[in-house]
């Protein structure tokens, strides 16, 4: 039996990009993490977590061959988008506080956020230009370094908004 939750499709988008890494590369997912610049414990805990949520080996295969069909469809496809360019182009964009309020203006579940850190809303659009986790937005990863709290809460609210479990009112 599958045992899912809010956060499986974040798992299972994590563990596609490491057996990707590991197709490509021949590294093992510890290694394979350091590629993606994804801390190793994020990479052993999506592992461990989709273990215990997909104990059936049959569906696990069918995990596999799904990625292995990515793999054929990226190999094959002369227009795919470069992700890296993505990021690196948007490494230094921030959303401007006066964006930031009238995104949120006449929206009802987003008028309070309008006076919050506009890193929530750099964030939100940062990891749906480049389809990376928000956490690895430069400004975010910055605002981790000096402040945590902060960077928590930021982090938190952007969560908020790609967890479909955890939207909440205002």
């Amino acid at each position: 039996m599958i045992n899912t939750n809010n956060w499986t499709i974040r798992h299972l988008r994590r563990a596609a990009s490491l057996k990707l890494v590991e197709m490509t590369a021949g590294t093992p997912c510890a290694h394979s993490a350091d590629a993606l610049g994804m801390p190793r414990g994020s990479a052993s805990r999506t592992m461990w977590v989709l273990k215990e949520q997909i104990p059936n080996e049959e569906i696990w295969r069918e995990f596999e061959t799904a990625v292995e069909q990515i793999a054929c469809i990226l190999d094959s496809d002369p227009n795919r988008i470069n992700y890296a360019d993505r990021r690196r182009a948007m490494a230094t964009w921030e959303m401007p506080q006066a964006a930031w309020t009238r995104l949120c203006t006449g929206i009802p579940k987003m008028a309070r956020m309008a006076t919050q850190n506009p890193l929530i809303g750099t964030a939100l659009v940062w990891s749906e230009v480049t389809q990376a986790e928000h956490l690895q937005c430069p400004p975010l990863k910055a605002l981790r370094q000096t402040d945590g709290p902060q960077a928590r809460g930021v982090g938190d609210r952007v969560a908020q908004f790609l967890t479909p479990g955890r939207q909440m009112a205002g």
